[in-house]
């Protein structure tokens, strides 16, 4: 079952709450943040989009390390407390559909990044078509996701090929924010990013040691077993 209505704008306050916790632990206290910037380099002078900013965390990472970030997100609320937190205007901010051509940016950008994202847009496929679209000849797209075949072995569900379907994050609901991801394959996701003429370049997977996730009675790698659960992956534009 697809879900058009935007459940992040529903909870925005529950989740900038999760979102400034983890701003304020550091970069170095989360595991893919570090790997993230690593593969991002430097970024001071770059024409910047953060996709699906929701409140600003990646965006202004970036915007103080020099980059001249653009935030576009679906949710209105999350881009209100996004600009709240930046009131220097130092990061432009725009409500939009990325799903959806932005032709006032076509081929404007000299890099996109998009932080745990990939996963939650209903329509992936249009999500990196305008992606390509935006984006410079010779330009860079990164983003970061949970790794597909980890909502296996977490117990979120039991057939890696039954894709299209939403379900909830349960650990968020756990915390009160009630949103969804829909499960695909990496295979379908690569097929996307190469029709929207991104060619991968680097893929990194994002170590996840016990005790860095809640063990469930459906997770089913045994104590003491590693599993990527999220990657970074790294895409140049033909």
């Amino acid at each position: 079952m697809q879900h058009t209505t935007n459940f992040y704008n529903d909870f925005a306050a529950e989740y900038a709450e999760m979102v400034t916790k983890r701003e304020e632990d550091g970069i170095a206290s989360e595991p893919i943040m570090p790997r993230f910037l690593e593969v991002l380099g430097d970024v001071a002078g770059l024409v910047t989009l953060d996709a699906c900013c929701g409140e600003g965390y990646l965006a202004r990472i970036l915007a103080e390390q020099g980059a001249k970030v653009t935030g576009i997100d679906i949710a209105t609320n999350l881009v209100q407390l996004a600009r709240e937190k930046s009131p220097e205007s130092l990061i432009t901010y725009q409500i939009a559909d990325l799903s959806q051509p932005l032709p006032v940016y076509e081929q404007h950008f000299d890099l996109i990044v998009s932080h745990l994202a990939m996963n939650d847009v209903p329509d992936y496929q249009g999500f990196l078509r305008t992606l390509g679209a935006v984006l410079k000849p010779g330009g860079r797209l990164v983003f970061s996701m949970n790794n597909p075949y980890s909502f296996v072995v977490r117990g979120h569900v039991t057939d890696y090929f039954d894709t299209g379907k939403a379900f909830s994050y349960r650990g968020m609901a756990e915390q009160g924010v009630k949103v969804h991801f829909y499960q695909r394959t990496l295979e379908q996701y690569l097929a996307a990013c190469s029709a929207a003429g991104l060619q991968l370049q680097r893929l990194v997977d994002i170590p996840t040691p016990e005790g860095s996730f809640k063990r469930r009675y459906e997770t089913l790698i045994p104590k003491g077993y590693h599993f990527p659960f999220f990657m970074v992956l790294s895409f140049i534009k033909a």
